[in-house]
């Protein structure tokens, strides 16, 4: 009797365990899993979610349902080991685009619309030195967009408006999405006798990446896989207008742990080869004046991705992208952040002898596993510069395929 209720607490416990193992199982992946997936195709059939072979997508309620060939969405539901239900999910049908995967350098000019203050400054006068921007509450990060109501975008602008011989103005202001307004005094600087607000301010940038994908269907382009930022407070550069044009990589400062290297290069030609709409958490994106005549292939969706063997393609040299092996280690679909989605290692001999790894300037170079672009290069480990994130392509392709060729102000959608 002692022996059976001793089997019986352990057979107990075990299924206790079980209980909260599974539990643990189910809370994980409704967390780490998305509540929305694209698919070529709706069917009514199941379909496994990589690299969670354990988890399976099912028509609601568990049965094979019939979809008509205009249905754009069905209902779903993730099951572990397809016995128990985690989450409802949305399923859209999208049919794969054909993108033409790129790898070539690329450079970007770029004026922002409004002007980016970058730092405080100070103006001396009689009672010494002062900023009268700083006193307003004017904070750096601040996009100045009006003086007293007429709209500015470059400092020469800002200058100009606030020679008023001291008087107070007003500036209209974005700060973190949010339209603000400040008064402020000019001051009259005794080195030169100007007015000034005592501050140092930013309205253009330029810059070298990669570009990841042309899009032929709407001669739209996709590149960088994150956003252009201000180097000084890390804001994303709002966009009034931008030209890509063509670049040649003449050197490569090869990466170490703990220090990063960059490709260096060249702007070929002041001449325009496209310009450049938007600029998102994303990416980058506009329109090519010229499309190459590679092959294209399909856009590949984020849970047919794998953890294993895949390949980038850059420019480490020249003009001319090349193809090199990398592995996939990790996929986040849920990651906070839009463009760290996958974690990627290098693995070609060739490129870790060239660079050491992910250097700067690589960002935008697609990722491509199966025949399919899945996603493109954008960032480096500072500790370990043979690894680095990789965004979705189709996080980036959502904003390429929304462009509109006879929309002139889609570039003010990034502010």
């Amino acid at each position: 009797m002692k022996k059976a209720n001793k089997i019986f607490k352990i057979i107990y416990i075990a299924i206790i365990w079980l209980i909260v193992i599974l539990f643990l199982q189910i809370n994980f992946y409704c967390t780490a899993l998305p509540d929305n997936f694209f698919r070529e195709k709706l069917y009514g059939e199941s379909f496994s979610i990589n690299p969670y072979p354990s988890v399976i997508a099912k028509p609601e309620g568990g049965a094979l349902a019939a979809v008509s060939e205009n249905e754009r969405t069905q209902k779903m539901t993730l099951m572990l080991y397809g016995i128990f239900p985690i989450k409802d999910i949305t399923v859209s049908k999208v049919d794969a685009p054909s993108l033409i995967p790129s790898g070539e350098p690329f450079g970007l000019k770029m004026l922002t619309d409004g002007v980016i203050v970058t730092d405080y400054g100070s103006v001396e006068t009689p009672l010494g030195s002062l900023s009268p921007a700083k006193e307003s509450g004017l904070q750096v990060g601040d996009i100045i967009v009006k003086v007293n109501n007429r709209e500015i975008n470059t400092g020469d602008e800002l200058t100009k408006a606030v020679q008023k011989d001291g008087k107070e103005i007003k500036l209209t202001v974005i700060r973190k999405g949010e339209t603000i307004t400040l008064t402020v005094t000019p001051k009259q600087s005794r080195t030169d006798g100007l007015y000034k607000l005592g501050i140092w301010t930013r309205d253009s940038c330029a810059g070298i990446g990669t570009l990841t994908y042309y899009d032929p269907s709407n001669n739209s382009f996709g590149g960088l896989g994150h956003s252009v930022c201000d180097s000084d407070t890390g804001e994303l550069l709002p966009l009034l207008s931008g030209e890509k044009v063509p670049v040649c990589i003449n050197s490569v400062v090869k990466g170490v742990n703990g220090s990063p290297g960059e490709l260096c290069g060249s702007f070929m030609s002041s001449t325009s080869s496209g310009s450049i709409l938007l600029n998102t958490d994303c990416g980058v994106f506009g329109f090519s004046d010229k499309l190459p005549k590679n092959s294209s292939i399909p856009l590949g969706f984020k849970q047919d991705i794998e953890i294993g063997d895949a390949e980038i393609m850059t420019t480490v040299e020249g003009m001319t992208p090349k193809s090199y092996s990398i592995t996939i280690e990790k996929v986040n679909y849920n990651s906070e952040s839009s463009v760290k989605n996958m974690v990627i290692r290098i693995t070609d001999k060739e490129l870790l002898s060239k660079t050491g790894g992910i250097v700067q300037g690589m960002s935008g170079s697609p990722i491509i596993q199966n025949g399919r672009i899945v996603g493109a290069v954008t960032h480096v480990f500072v500790n370990d510069v043979t690894r680095g994130y990789g965004i979705f392509a189709e996080n980036m392709y959502e904003f390429s395929s929304a462009l509109d060729c006879g929309d002139d102000e889609i570039g003010r959608l990034s502010a």
